[in-house]
């Protein structure tokens, strides 16, 4: 839904030398349409939420003389209005009301017209949503046919860039980006994008995952600050299953304008086609790893020739050292459990995060309250290190929701070939026992690091 905001009727339909002198915060607000105060109660009765509400000078004392401009701007916001403009001083007493409020406090230059602004910024407003709505359908088919077509993300970047003049960046689920393209100087290098997305990445993910699947023929926006130069206008990329991912424009700060928003809205639409089409065949690819990880780690009596040509083919030399780490969720104390399924996405994110950062491919799969998962092992790589870098993102994942998890891991030793990797399975598995056991849910355990209580655990077993 095409929407305008306070901010945009200041900058375009406002006089010049209209001033915010208080509730910055609401500018934002949608604006559905401007209307006077009229001089003769009932004042209010004729209002709408949305309305910009314009008082005329000395509108106020012919109402009621006690009526003051703080208890107008407190009474209108009870109404719903969007904003207050007003010709004049302000007082203290009402720039305070506004910003408790979050009420646009807006001050007209002195022999403003307010019959005639009255009239023209409810054409302007009128006028401009008709414009915005044939915008908004002309930039939604064209990005859509790429898609259907079968354009790549790629290909979508290119022709947001066209369209908006801005920086692109589409992400997929695990925030890893999966194109990018930007406007020649006139946006972050390719080289800055990393950094850009990770800015206030839980809190960006938190959002996206509470507004997936709302309206995925006009996803929702938001605007996000990222630093002293750029503004991130992002909106959730979904499908019928939920978030596919998310799509970014970056934004000079101060710059954004309305056409951010509906393009960033429009081009997530069409970029959901997209990303289903390529998910599903990596849903397709995730089920046969699946199968693959049951049969290494529970001992399926295949042949173990065809399994390791069949893991070849997947992209893992099971051959080379692996090594086995299990992640367990539960509940904090004096918590109850949660329902397992909201969770999963935030383990699939965290690992998926992990194995692009770490550029690796990785093996794993759910059971019960744990993640299981086989990761490659090249020399150098410290096995408690990846545990923590695992344990603190998926923490802080699940911080950023309402739940109150402890993320237990246990790490196995590094070792090659299918006996192998089961043996580091297990290893993983003791030392998640031991460690929940001894500390509490919660830490982290490797097997190397349970000394002693390893024999205590054989003697029990």
């Amino acid at each position: 839904m095409v929407m305008i905001a306070v901010a945009d009727v200041v900058r375009q339909a406002l006089p010049p030398g209209t001033s915010v002198v208080a509730g910055e915060a609401g500018l934002g607000r949608e604006v559905t349409w401007a209307t006077r105060l009229r001089p003769t109660p009932p004042a209010f009765a004729h209002l709408d939420a949305g309305e910009l509400v314009l008082i005329p000078p000395d509108v106020l004392e012919l109402l009621d003389e006690r009526l003051t401009l703080a208890e107008a701007v407190r009474q209108l916001s009870g109404f719903g209005v969007s904003a207050v403009a007003f010709a004049g001083r302000s007082t203290t007493a009402a720039r305070q009301a506004a910003d408790e409020l979050g009420m646009p406090l807006l001050r007209l230059p002195t022999g403003a017209d307010f019959g005639m602004l009255e009239r023209e910024t409810a054409r302007f407003i009128a006028e401009r949503r008709r414009e915005l709505q044939r915008r908004g359908q002309e930039v939604g088919r064209q990005l859509m046919e790429l898609a259907i077509g079968g354009e790549s993300l790629g290909a979508l970047a290119h022709d947001l860039v066209g369209l908006a003049g801005r920086a692109v960046a589409i992400e997929g689920r695990d925030h890893h980006v999966l194109a990018f393209e930007t406007p020649h100087d006139a946006g972050p290098a390719p080289d800055e994008v990393e950094t850009l997305v990770s800015i206030n990445e839980v809190q960006i993910s938190g959002w996206l995952r509470s507004v997936a699947g709302t309206n995925l023929a006009e996803p929702p926006t938001a605007a996000y600050a990222l630093n002293d130069r750029w503004l991130r206008v992002v909106a959730p990329v979904s499908g019928r299953d939920g978030l596919l991912g998310s799509l970014s424009l970056f934004v000079p700060r101060d710059g954004e304008t309305i056409e951010d928003s509906l393009i960033a809205s429009r081009g997530a639409a069409a970029c959901a086609v997209t990303l289903a089409r390529e998910q599903a065949a990596a849903g397709a690819r995730r089920e046969v790893e699946l199968n693959v990880l049951d049969e290494i780690l529970d001992g399926a009596l295949r042949s173990e020739v065809s399994l390791l040509q069949q893991t070849r083919r997947l992209g893992h030399d099971l051959n080379e050292p692996h090594c086995a780490l299990i992640a367990r969720l539960d509940p904090a104390p004096g918590t109850p459990a949660r329902a397992r399924e909201g969770r999963w996405g935030l383990l699939d994110e965290a690992l998926s995060r992990a194995a692009a950062k770490h550029q690796t491919r990785i093996l794993w799969r759910m059971r019960n309250n744990s993640a299981e998962i086989v990761w490659p092992t090249p020399d150098g790589l410290d096995l408690k290190l990846l545990g923590n870098e695992i344990q603190e993102d998926l923490a802080a994942r699940i911080a950023s929701t309402t739940a109150h998890e402890l993320v237990s891991v246990g790490v196995g030793r590094a070792r090659g070939g299918l006996d192998g990797i089961r043996r580091s399975h297990q290893e993983a598995r003791q030392a998640l026992t031991l460690g929940r056991r001894l500390r509490g849910p919660g830490h982290l355990t490797t097997f190397d690091g349970l000394g002693v209580y390893r024999l205590i655990y054989a003697a029990e077993s």
